[in-house]
C-alpha cells in the first residue's frame, strides 16, 4: 500500500511539474526546467457548538381534592383566618325570608353565607336539616 502512495505522488508531481510548460526536445528527450512542487495539508474546518442552555424544570405541585364527606370544620372556607378576613355582611331578609335565602338571592356564595353564619354566632336557626351546616336548602349539599 505504501508503495502505490509513493509511486501516486510521484506521478501527481511530475504531472504537476510538466503541466503547461514549453517543452524543447533535442536528442529525442523532453527538456523541462526545473520546478518546485509544494504539498499542503488539508485545512481542516474549525466548528463551534452552542453553549449549553440550562434547563430549569419546576418541582411538581400537589393538588388537594378533599373528599365529599369531609367535616365542614375543615373546609377552607371554615377556617377562622378566613371567616375573620371577610367583611361584616349586614343582611336584612324580608318577611319570610331566611338569612340564606337572602345571601343566595343577593348572589353570594357558599363560602360567604357560612363566614357570615359564623360571624353571627352559628345560629341554629341557619340549619334547616338540624345538622350543623348552614344554608343547605338555599346552596345544596356542601359538605
Amino acid at each position: 500500500m505504501r508503495t502505490l502512495r509513493t509511486a501516486a505522488a510521484i506521478s501527481a508531481v511530475l504531472f504537476v511539474a510538466g503541466c503547461g510548460l514549453p517543452r524543447t526536445f533535442s536528442g529525442g528527450q523532453a527538456q523541462v526546467p526545473p520546478s518546485t512542487a509544494t504539498v499542503t495539508a488539508p485545512v481542516i474546518p474549525t466548528v463551534t457548538a452552542p453553549a449549553p442552555q440550562t434547563v430549569v424544570v419546576p418541582p411538581p405541585q400537589t393538588v388537594y381534592v378533599a373528599p365529599r364527606d369531609v367535616a365542614a370544620s375543615s373546609q377552607w372556607y371554615a377556617q377562622p383566618g378566613w371567616i375573620n378576613s371577610q367583611p361584616w355582611i349586614a343582611i336584612t331578609p324580608a318577611a319570610g325570608q331566611t338569612p340564606c335565602q337572602w345571601l343566595h338571592a343577593r348572589g353570594y356564595s357558599y363560602a360567604q353565607a357560612y363566614a357570615a353564619w359564623a360571624q353571627n354566632g352559628y345560629p341554629a336557626s341557619w340549619s334547616a336539616t338540624g345538622d350543623g351546616y348552614p344554608c343547605q336548602k338555599s346552596y345544596g349539599m356542601q359538605h
